[in-house]
């Protein structure tokens, strides 16, 4: 064979090796870029997993209760109390606490005593700086929803007193009748159940940030057994 067919014959076959040896240098390119987004991947679930909860970032709903209490809401105190608008007070620990609902800021229930089948509750009330209407109106309103069995005046009937706790003035009133139970529902809607024998003992403390409304109902021996327990709470309630 001629040198110059020899030479003609060599380019065809350096072609391709070069391009064989390109392929083999992509393929290496993209197994190592690969690998390296693998590892990228595992640093960062590392880290994510390894992360701190202090490290995540802080949610309105994961305010400390202090901190949601500020609109008056109710709050459970380092102490162990409960602060509702500015007035801490301590429940009795054989109160049943049903947390808060609605327009109760806290709720609490005492199991019915022997001789009765419901049981009695405290429910707190908190309708912001204006009270609600002011203290006299929710006293009148509390007698209006209990109706004595001979059809007298509830309001003559009704007991009235008034104490001081840490400089707020409190107001009680209290009443054993027949108890309109639903009378506590937005605008007076809702069918009214009557409750026979049942006693209520509303309490009202002048708080910093306006009124607190304690109101007890429950059958009478119930209802008496969580009184004293209610009278002892509100009087040594505090700002």
């Amino acid at each position: 064979m001629s040198r110059s067919v020899r030479w003609a014959m060599v380019p065809p076959m350096n072609l391709n090796f070069n391009i064989a040896r390109s392929r083999f240098v992509v393929a290496s390119l993209l197994v190592a870029l690969v690998a390296l987004a693998g590892c990228k991947d595992k640093v960062q679930y590392t880290e994510r997993a390894g992360s701190s909860p202090a490290d995540a970032p802080t949610s309105r709903y994961g305010t400390p209760p202090q901190q949601q209490a500020a609109d008056g809401g109710a709050a459970t105190s380092p102490a162990g109390g409960t602060t509702v608008a500015g007035i801490t007070f301590n429940p009795p620990a054989g109160w049943q606490n049903l947390g808060a609902d609605g327009m109760r800021q806290a709720q609490f229930r005492l199991a019915p005593v022997e001789g009765d089948t419901e049981a009695a509750e405290v429910n707190v009330f908190y309708f912001g700086a204006a009270s609600g209407g002011g203290v006299e109106a929710n006293l009148a309103r509390w007698i209006g929803q209990m109706q004595l069995p001979n059809g007298g005046d509830p309001a003559a009937a009704a007991s009235r007193s008034t104490f001081t706790a840490d400089g707020m003035p409190g107001h009680v009133v209290s009443l054993d009748g027949t108890y309109m139970s639903g009378s506590m529902r937005p605008m007076g809607g809702g069918e009214k159940t009557p409750k026979e024998g049942f006693r209520l003992v509303g309490v009202v403390l002048e708080g910093p940030q306006g009124s607190v409304f304690f109101k007890l109902t429950g059958p009478a021996a119930t209802a008496g057994a969580m009184e004293g327990e209610l009278m002892t709470m509100v009087q040594a309630a505090h700002k």
